[in-house]
């Protein structure tokens, strides 16, 4: 067992206080110094005690998660740790656990049978230095109201401290934010996160390759953007705050690739400040404290930590004016900033300049603010008022201005060598969707490289399996296409085939499967050899049920 533990109780024994004042209040946790937990009569293994429930607080947003067991502490002076734990079952009751470090779930759904020893590995990364070790009941799936309790036993604890990684051969930008930078897949364009399309602000962008990001747990979101002299891995995620970003291990996935000479974005905000939504509120005077997570966390690995303000949201006051967007935590990333001597980009104050200077009415293009039928494929196809959410012209326009905040940053050498690729260019030279009016005259924009054509045929239903025929138009230039599915209920499109330009070619029409009993809806991208995909066909519905 590693030697420098020091134990803990933690417990929940007092309700939680509730809402109050549009803030809900959870349970807070009693943490009490403990003696080294009960070993059975020959010392092999650690008997630990759980009890674990859930709580949904009554608007349905807020889940909290309360486990009440033996916390393991020390402190480690590294940054990646490689942690092997086994566990064993003297019992003769299969029981599951769950495995978390400071907070974050590291291995979820194990099981352990009857007279079993179980070994797991896991990389625990380190922020400021506090390494809490805990061990729960259950699988996090089965989490509900009923409270579970039960032991666990642990046989050893090892922790090794993982080599430093080297510097790569080209920096990496890494963006940490929400929906507002994150990249879209194609079938919600033109939704555009401004870290989606950062890259053409830098030296090479003719020459970039887009791919999905490894080693993460979102990769149909989280895409990695390579230039000759640079890298721009955009880990954004809509709904996404300083507090979730890192409960979910999000940031942790980041830290296991993140190597010295790297670049951390990190831009928060837009969910921190939405209470009623209470896993992901933070109170403006508590915000520091968890960006301090993100900056402890790059001290660490030699990265440049980098603070963006908020961008704006187009919400404009009684005199048609649209004021500082998430204003005092904005200010509490500019004294961060200050006292700590981190750069800071100040979206925020810029793009609310630019709004109060184009108008209202022309700031609408910056937004995805469309018209029915505008964009006839897609999500938005009935049209949509967002005062929050970017078009791509307004995401170009906005990681124009990170590019111009980059190279105007001189404070002192921290963005030297991302100034050296910087390539902003004059916000007249971004081009914006060309609309025309359709015989109706209603307006529309057609993106040159969809995919068109797309149509599903001779749809059958035989024990259990459906089976269609998909096809579409060839794309010229295309490298490959990418099919994707969901079922009418499911939020979220996944890739469900690739098919070859070759395959293409010899057959025009090709056959698909999918399960009875549900709509499916299906689109088609066409992928570039540079891995860029183009805008999506219509979506396509089979209909499988009985």
């Amino acid at each position: 067992m590693y030697p420098d533990f020091q134990y803990e109780e933690i417990t929940y024994r007092e309700a939680a206080s509730g809402w109050r004042e549009g803030v809900y209040y959870p349970r807070t946790a009693r943490i009490c110094p403990a003696g080294e937990p009960e070993a059975d009569e020959s010392g092999k293994y650690l008997s630990l005690h759980s009890r674990v429930w859930r709580e949904i607080e009554e608007t349905g947003f807020g889940i909290y998660d309360y486990e009440e067991t033996t916390r393991f502490v020390t402190t480690l002076p590294g940054s990646n740790y490689q942690v092997k734990v086994v566990l064993c079952n003297p019992t003769q009751a299969v029981y599951s656990c769950h495995i978390r470090v400071n907070g974050v779930v590291k291995k979820d759904g194990i099981t352990v049978a009857p007279g079993e020893e179980r070994e797991e590995r896991f990389t625990a990364c380190m922020t400021d230095g506090l390494f809490v070790l805990t061990f729960s009941l259950g699988k996090m799936e089965e989490m509900d109201s009923q409270v579970k309790e039960g032991n666990i036993y642990v046989r050893d604890v090892s922790l090794a401290l993982l080599p430093e990684k080297e510097k790569g051969e080209k920096p990496t930008i890494y963006l940490v934010s929400d929906s507002t930078v994150q990249s879209y897949e194609r079938q919600f364009y033109p939704q555009t996160g401004w870290g989606q399309v950062l890259y053409e602000c830098f030296q090479g962008a003719e020459a970039y390759r887009e791919y999905p990001a490894r080693q993460c747990t979102y990769p149909n979101i989280a895409r990695t953007y390579e230039l000759p002299g640079l890298v721009i891995e955009n880990r954004a995620i809509g709904g996404r705050s300083a507090r979730s970003f890192y409960d979910e291990g999000k940031l942790d996935q980041v830290l296991e690739q993140i190597r010295p000479g790297d670049y951390m974005f990190i831009q928060f905000a837009h969910n921190d400040a939405t209470a009623i939504r209470p896993n992901r509120y933070i109170d403006p005077e508590e915000f520091p404290w968890f960006l301090q997570r993100y900056l402890d966390a790059c001290r660490r690995r030699k990265v440049q930590c980098v603070l963006v303000t908020p961008v704006a949201m187009r919400v404009p006051d009684e005199k048609g004016v649209i004021p500082m967007s998430f204003a005092p935590y904005r200010e509490q990333m500019c004294q961060v900033a200050r006292t700590q001597g981190i750069p800071l980009l100040d979206l925020g104050a810029r793009s609310t300049a630019y709004l109060n200077e184009v108008g209202l009415e022309e700031s609408k293009g910056i937004y995805l603010w469309l018209e029915e039928g505008e964009y006839p494929e897609g999500t938005y196809s009935g049209g949509v008022s967002d005062k929050a959410h970017l078009q791509e012209y307004g995401a170009k326009v906005y990681a124009n201005m990170v590019a111009q905040l980059i190279a105007e940053y001189r404070v002192d050498d921290a963005l030297a060598g991302l100034q050296e690729l910087v390539a902003p260019r004059p916000v007249e030279q971004i081009p914006k969707p060309a609309k025309f009016l359709d015989e109706s005259g209603r307006t529309r924009v057609k993106a040159a490289d969809s995919v068109t054509g797309f149509v599903a045929q001779e749809v059958s239903v035989e024990n259990g399996q459906g089976s269609f025929l998909l096809n579409w138009n060839p794309v010229t230039g295309a490298d490959h296409y990418h099919i994707y599915a969901k079922r009418e209920t499911d939020l979220t499109y996944e890739l469900v085939r690739e098919v070859t330009r070759e395959e293409k070619e010899r057959f025009a029409t090709l056959p698909f499967t999918a399960r009875e009993g549900s709509l499916w809806q299906y689109y088609v991208t066409a992928v570039y050899g540079n891995g860029r995909e183009s805008h999506a066909s219509k979506v396509v519905e089979v209909d499988l049920r009985e």
